[in-house]
């Protein structure tokens, strides 16, 4: 990997972690407590949908701390190194727990009824989403798990 892409992917992954920690300490909070004034009836929400969202950002930026650390092994040329597997199976275990966050304020919105009709679409796009890149996560990890034995075994050879 050439430094100008290592360069690239790190200064994106700095603005990635730093706008979602702008949405959880600024956006987020502003977004919700406007809608428990709009909303006096679901007020009582206001605190659980916070640390709900805060939550799920949260996995977002440890996917992001993830990646920066692989492109790490990636430019030392240690991707083929065990140590690689605990930050994709970090990755995945994020993944796995913003698809059930979804479907955990997904299943108290609707029970509420604090749900409007176009709540719906995110809600699925995201589980969706969310389902997909932790399957597609789970298939990197296996050809990587591959391609370290290929790599153990040819540096046996050699």
């Amino acid at each position: 990997m050439s430094r100008w892409s290592v360069f690239t992917v790190r200064v994106l992954v700095v603005v990635a972690f730093a706008l979602i920690l702008l949405f959880q300490v600024l956006v987020v909070p502003s977004i919700i407590a406007q809608s428990a004034y709009m909303y006096p009836m679901f007020a009582y929400l206001q605190v659980p949908a916070i640390i709900g969202s805060v939550m799920l950002l949260s996995c977002g930026q440890v996917v992001l701390v993830c990646v920066w650390r692989l492109v790490d092994l990636v430019a030392e040329g240690r991707i083929f190194d065990r140590r690689a597997f605990a930050w994709v199976d970090t990755v995945i275990v994020a993944l796995w727990a913003a698809v059930g966050l979804i479907i955990v304020g997904a299943v108290v919105v609707n029970v509420t009824g604090a749900t409007g009709p176009g709540l719906f679409y995110p809600i699925i796009i995201g589980v969706v989403f969310g389902t997909g890149a932790a399957l597609v996560m789970g298939i990197m990890r296996r050809l990587l798990h591959q391609a370290t034995d290929l790599r153990g075994e040819l540096d046996e050879v050699v």
